[in-house]
């Protein structure tokens, strides 16, 4: 059965959606940025463990598909939003699979970013604490 046809005003609602989630992970971001910037102050000298290195970097790369993933994702439906206004359609036709593709891509992207980093961290706490303990023979 095929879904009900959508309004315009569906795809605006969604088109604020993500533009709004955008605007609040770039606003995280920027505040995380300041940490950044705080850690490496020169007064201090900053050591990270070599083998945090990597899930650092994956961390930074989810952070940044998940905000790709929302304005991606904004300028796709405003762009087919507006499309539809212009062309005075107010029933929207179900729209192609391939609209969907990019944020699809990114918000698994972001997922398996995050998964990876996690992996890496948990190996350098076993390193670090638990295998550590244990007796050597």
């Amino acid at each position: 059965m095929a879904d009900k046809p959508k309004d315009v005003e569906h795809y605006r609602r969604t088109f604020y959606e993500f533009s709004g989630k955008a605007s609040d992970i770039s606003r995280q971001l920027a505040f995380a940025a300041i940490a950044v910037i705080w850690l490496f102050k020169k007064e201090t000298p900053l050591s990270i463990p070599h083998d945090l290195i990597v899930p650092g970097v994956l961390v930074v790369a989810a952070l940044a598909a998940d905000l790709l993933q929302y304005t991606v994702g904004a300028g796709i439906w405003y762009t087919y939003y507006r499309y539809l206004e212009l062309k005075g359609i107010s029933e929207a036709p179900d729209h192609s699979s391939w609209l969907e593709a990019p944020m699809q891509v990114l918000f698994w992207g972001k997922l398996v970013f995050v998964i990876l980093a996690y992996f890496l961290i948990l190996q350098f706490l076993l390193n670090e604490f638990v295998y550590a303990a244990l007796p050597s023979h």
